[in-house]
C-alpha cells in the first residue's frame, strides 16, 4: 500500500485497511471505532479497490459540526477526513474517465483533540446498499439475501485537481456515530430516518435534530414520545407506534402466539415492508437505559424448516396458517454505537429476560394517518376465507384445480402477506401473466383501476410451496387503510369489485398463480 496522504489514490488490499483507520483516526477508545472497522469491513466484502481521502472544508455539514465543536469545547484540536471508497483499481499515474467510477461509500471522519482527551467519530457514512460488483458482468450482485425497504439515492460531488468534478449518486442509508458530544443515540436514529424520508438533498446531521426538538446543541436527547412526536409531525410524517413492554400489549401478544402462533416480529412486518423507516427502542444491561436502533429492512432464509414444521406438528393453531415474516430470521439496522447495515435477531424483539434487549416500543413513521391495524387486517381476512373454503368444497378440481387445491389443501397453512401499496404500481402488477400465461381482460382491469385508492392495505394469500418456491400468490385482496373494508378480491378464475358499497362477481380468464407485488426497486436480491 503507498504511503496515506491526502487527494491521492490509495490501493486498497484488505490488509491496507486496518492501517487507514489508525491514519485517520486518533488513538481513541477501541469501542469508538467500531462503527469505522465495519465500514472497512463492508468495503472489503464489497470488493473496492480504490480510496481517496480529501481535506472536507467545502462540505456544509462538516464545517456546520466543527462550529458546534468549537462552541461545546473551550480550546480543541479538529482534523477532518473525507473518504472516498471506490470499487475500481485507479493508479495515480495513469488516467482514467472519472465518470466511469462506482462509488461504494461517502464517509466524513472527526478527529477532536483536547487536553483531557481524544476523539474519533465517523460525522455520517453513506455507503451503498451492500452488493459485490461483478468486473465481467458489470452489474452488482448481492452480498447476502437482504430486503430493503428503507433507503434511497444520495448525491455527492468528487473533485481532484486532474479530472475535475463529478457528480455521483450513492443508493444506501446514511449512518451518524453517536459522539456524546455533537450526537447522542435518538438523534443518530431519527437523522437516519428522517433523511430517509425526505425530498431534501441536504443531509440532516444529528444536531439538527435539537434544532427541531428546540433544545441547546450538544445536550442529549433523551427519549421523550410527545416531543419525538412532534419532530415527526414537523417533518410532515405521521408516527405508529407499536407498544411491546407494556401488561396489555404483552397480553396481546400471548394471546397471538397462543392463538395464531404469532411472533411479535408479525406485527412490524406489514410497516416495515411497506417502506416506513421506523426504529426499535429497547433496555440495554440492567440499568432503566433506552437504546435506540433505525430499521432499514430484513433477511429472508426461505430454508427454514420451522415456519411450516411448527404448525404441522403443533396443534390447536386457528385458521392454520403463517405470516411471511415466520421466514425472516433478521431485521437489518444501523447502530450508533457498532456500525451500518447489521442484523439484529428477531427473537429479540420477544426476549422476556429483564436487561437483556427487552424491547420497549417500536416506532414507524407513515405519510398518513393509518389507523387499521395490519394484523388485525390479516387475522380477519383468514378467517373470512376459512369460512368461504367451507362453504364451497363443492368447487371441483377439473373446472377451477388452484381455487380446489387451496380449498382441500388441509396439510400446509396458508400463507399470508401484508403490506401498504399504491395503485399505479398494483395496476403494473396486476397486469402481468399468471403461471399460465393468461392475463386478465382490459375491460375488468380499467373497472379495479377506476374502484381502487391511491394506497391501500394488499393482503396475498398463498401456499407455503408457492411462496418459497417461486414466490407467487393465489388470493389477492385489497382494503381500505383505515377501515379495512375490502374493495377488490382476485381468485383463480374469479374476482369480486366493490361499487357503490356492493361485491359484484367477475370471470377472469386467470386460473393459476401469480407473482407475488412487487415494489419499484433497482435493488436486486437473491430471490429474483
Amino acid at each position: 500500500m503507498t504511503s496515506l496522504s491526502l487527494n491521492q489514490w490509495v490501493s486498497l488490499d484488505s490488509a491496507s485497511l486496518f492501517k487507514i483507520i489508525d491514519h485517520c483516526t486518533f488513538k481513541s477508545d477501541l469501542l469508538n471505532k467500531r462503527p469505522f472497522h465495519r465500514l472497512c469491513s463492508l468495503m472489503r466484502k464489497m470488493g473496492a479497490q480504490s480510496l481517496w481521502i480529501a481535506n472536507p472544508d467545502t462540505d456544509a455539514a462538516v464545517n456546520y459540526e466543527i462550529d458546534c465543536l468549537k462552541k461545546h469545547f473551550k480550546s480543541v484540536e479538529i482534523t477532518p477526513y473525507k473518504l472516498f471508497f471506490i470499487q475500481e483499481k485507479i493508479s495515480n499515474h495513469k488516467p482514467f474517465d472519472i465518470g466511469q467510477l462506482t462509488f461504494l461509500s461517502c464517509s466524513v471522519i472527526i478527529n477532536h483533540s483536547t487536553l483531557k482527551r481524544s476523539d474519533s467519530y465517523l460525522l455520517y457514512s453513506v455507503t451503498a446498499i451492500p452488493k459485490k460488483y461483478q468486473k465481467f458482468k458489470k452489474k452488482p450482485k448481492p452480498l447476502m439475501n437482504y430486503y430493503f425497504h428503507s433507503f434511497k439515492n444520495y448525491k455527492f460531488s468528487f473533485f481532484n485537481s486532474d479530472s475535475g468534478e463529478t457528480e455521483f449518486t450513492i443508493s444506501g442509508v446514511p449512518f451518524f456515530q453517536k459522539n456524546n458530544v455533537t450526537s447522542f443515540c435518538m438523534q443518530s436514529a431519527l437523522a437516519t430516518i428522517l433523511n430517509n424520508k425526505s425530498t431534501k438533498e441536504e443531509l440532516i446531521l444529528p444536531n439538527h435534530i435539537n434544532e427541531i426538538y428546540g433544545i441547546p446543541k450538544g445536550q442529549e436527547l433523551e427519549f421523550d414520545k410527545n416531543k419525538t412526536l412532534n419532530v415527526i409531525s414537523k417533518q410532515g410524517g405521521y408516527a405508529k407506534e407499536l407498544l411491546f413492554n407494556q401488561k396489555d400489549t404483552k397480553e396481546i401478544f400471548r394471546k397471538l402466539h397462543n392463538k395464531f402462533d404469532w411472533p411479535p416480529s408479525s406485527i412490524i412486518y406489514p410497516w416495515m415492508e411497506s417502506g416506513f423507516p421506523g426504529f426499535i427502542i429497547f433496555s440495554t444491561r440492567q440499568s432503566n437505559a433506552l437504546h435506540v436502533v433505525p430499521i432499514i429492512g430484513h433477511t429472508l432464509n426461505t430454508d427454514s424448516w420451522q415456519p411450516e414444521a411448527d404448525i404441522r406438528y403443533k396443534k390447536g393453531i386457528r385458521f392454520h396458517f403463517r405470516p411471511v415474516s415466520a421466514w425472516v430470521d433478521n431485521l437489518i439496522i444501523h447502530d450508533d454505537n457498532f456500525g451500518m447495515y447489521l442484523c439484529y435477531p428477531t427473537s429479540k424483539l420477544s426476549e422476556k429476560k429483564k436487561g437483556n434487549y427487552l424491547t420497549d416500543h417500536v416506532l414507524f413513521v407513515t405519510e398518513d394517518v393509518i389507523n387499521f391495524p395490519p394484523d388485525k387486517l390479516e387475522i380477519n381476512l383468514i378467517s373470512s376465507l376459512r369460512t368461504m373454503f367451507e362453504n364451497n368444497k363443492h368447487v371441483t378440481k377439473e373446472k377451477n384445480p388452484w381455487l380446489y387445491r387451496i380449498i382441500h389443501e388441509l396439510n400446509a397453512p396458508l400463507v399470508s402477506r401484508t403490506l401498504v401499496a399504491n395503485k399505479e404500481n398494483y395496476i403494473k402488477n396486476v397486469k402481468k401473466a399468471d403461471s399460465e400465461k393468461n392475463r386478465i381482460s382490459k375491460e375488468i382491469l380499467s373497472l379495479i383501476h377506476k374502484v381502487l385508492p391511491e394506497k391501500f392495505w394488499l393482503t396475498e394469500i398463498t401456499l407455503p410451496d408457492l411462496y418459497i418456491a417461486n414466490k407467487s400468490t393465489l388470493i389477492s385482496i385489497v382494503s381500505e387503510l383505515n377501515t379495512g373494508k375490502e374493495i377488490f378480491l382476485r381468485f383463480p378464475k374469479l374476482c369480486y369489485i366493490t361499487i357503490d358499497d356492493k361485491y359484484y362477481p367477475f370471470e377472469l380468464s386467470t386460473g393459476s398463480h401469480f407473482q407475488i407485488y412487487l415494489k419499484d426497486s433497482d435493488i436486486e436480491t437473491f430471490e429474483w
